[in-house]
């Protein structure tokens, strides 16, 4: 499942990333362009523009009602029918929208902090900006934060069916 983030949704885009989602970032106007993007690489738009849906019934659409990002999130996960892929979790570029590459821990010397180079022995960088990520204590949060999402979405949808 591939997305594309209108200009106001840049929080989610970032959290659909994290979660392992192809997801462009569309910071431009054009919402031709925008459209052209969205079905030459076959992905689902997101948009809080709630005539875009109407004038485009041929597109698939996720039109978002939410303000707060974490709320986007929900949103996302209860209309898209998303799913938590623990393996796809922070593969990613939080920035760029690549997927990473694990690195040799020497490659990451001189690129990430000290301490940060001598308490973790796995890295990953992105091949485009070569921004490089690597498990920090965020990370158990932000784990948990994403199966907090995902267990309230199923317990919605199994009251829902019943």
């Amino acid at each position: 499942m591939k997305f594309i983030a209108d200009r106001t949704l840049g929080k989610l885009a970032k959290e659909l990333r994290m979660l392992g989602y192809d997801t462009l970032y569309y910071r431009q106007e054009d919402i031709h362009q925008f459209i052209h993007i969205a079905r030459q690489e076959e992905r689902i738009i997101m948009t809080r523009n709630t005539k875009l849906a109407l004038r485009r019934p041929k597109d698939r659409i996720i039109t978002i009602t939410e303000e707060n990002p974490s709320r986007q999130l929900k949103e996302v996960i209860q209309k898209g029918g998303l799913s938590l892929d623990e393996e796809s979790l922070f593969t990613r570029c939080l920035l760029c929208n690549m997927l990473l590459d694990n690195i040799p821990r020497e490659k990451a010397a001189g690129k990430v902090p000290d301490f940060i180079f001598h308490q973790q022995k796995d890295f990953s960088r992105c091949p485009q900006c070569e921004r490089i990520y690597w498990q920090g204590s965020h990370l158990e949060n932000m784990q948990k934060k994403m199966h907090e999402l995902f267990q309230i979405s199923d317990r919605r949808l199994q009251i829902e069916k019943n």
